[in-house]
C-alpha cells in the first residue's frame, strides 16, 4: 500500500500576514519504507508532519491511504490516531499519573486489546529499547532520555500503519539515537508500516530508505539516496 500527499498547501494568517508555508508537497511513501524529512528551520517540515498526523488541516491537497482519504467522516483524525497512526513528538508527553507500563497498556486497552496481550506487548516493547527495569516507575523518576524511549515505544503498541515522528531523538545521546532510530527502522521494515521521521541528525540519515528535502514549503529533492557510513 502507499500513502500518497498531493498538493498540500498550507497558509498562516491572512492579509499583510498571511505566510504561505506549504507550496503544493507531492510525494508517495510504500509499506516498509521509512523516509526522512530534511530541510531547514522554517523550511515547513513539522507543519507537514501535523497534517499528515490529522493534528492539523492542510488549506487544499489531499492525502490518501490504500485508495482512499486517509482521514474523512467515517475516518477522524483522533480515531486513527488511536489505532492507525504512531505519532512520536520532541517530548514525550507522558501521563504523569500512570507507571512506564501503563502509559503502553492504557493505550493498548482503550484501542482493544486484551488485558494479557497489552501487558505482554508492553513488557516486550520497553525490553527492547532497554526499560525491562523501570517498568513500574513514574514518569519523574525517569532521565529525559527515558521519557522520550518509552513515549517512542508507546507508538508502536497498538501496530500503527503509519508511524510519524519530529525529531525523535533530540533529547538522547549520539549512540543511543542510533539504536533507537535502527529500531524504528526494523519495526516498520518487520511489520510492513510507512515511516517518516525529521531529523537533522546526519549521522541518522544512514537508517533511511531515502531523505526528502524541503526548502521554503516547497520539496526540492524527493528521492535522496542517504550516504551510508
Amino acid at each position: 500500500m502507499t500513502l500518497t500527499v498531493n498538493e498540500i498547501t498550507k497558509t498562516f494568517g491572512s492579509g499583510q500576514a498571511e505566510t504561505e508555508v506549504l507550496k503544493g508537497i507531492n510525494f508517495n511513501v510504500n509499506d516498509g519504507e521509512f523516509v526522512i524529512l530534511n530541510g531547514a528551520s522554517g523550511s515547513g517540515k513539522t507543519t507537514l508532519l501535523t497534517i499528515l498526523g490529522g493534528l492539523l488541516t492542510p488549506n487544499s491537497g489531499d492525502i490518501i491511504y490504500n485508495d482512499a482519504p486517509l482521514f474523512s467522516a467515517s475516518n477522524k483524525p483522533a480515531d486513527l490516531r488511536l489505532t492507525e497512526i504512531g505519532f512520536i513528538f520532541q517530548s514525550s508527553h507522558l501521563v504523569p499519573y500512570l507507571t512506564v507500563s501503563e502509559q503502553l497498556t492504557t493505550l493498548g486497552r482503550e484501542a482493544k486489546m486484551p488485558k494479557k496481550e497489552a501487558n505482554n506487548k508492553a513488557q516486550r516493547l520497553l525490553g527492547d529499547i532497554g526499560l525491562s527495569h523501570r517498568l513500574n516507575v513514574y514518569p519523574h523518576m525517569l532521565s529525559g532520555g527515558e521519557k522520550q524511549r518509552v513515549a517512542i515505544m508507546r507508538a508502536f503498541m497498538n501496530n500503527p500503519k503509519i508511524i510519524l515522528a519530529d525529531e525523535p531523538t533530540a533529547s538522547l545521546d549520539a549512540s543511543r539515537a542510533t539504536e533507537v532510530v535502527h529500531m524504528i527502522k526494523q519495526q516498520i521494515q518487520e511489520n510492513n508500516m510507512i515511516g517518516i521521521m525529521i531529523t537533522h541528525d546526519q549521522r541518522l540519515f544512514q537508517y533511511a530508505d531515502r531523505i526528502i528535502e524541503l526548502d521554503n514549503g516547497k520539496i526540492v529533492d524527493n528521492d535522496k539516496q542517504p550516504v551510508s557510513n
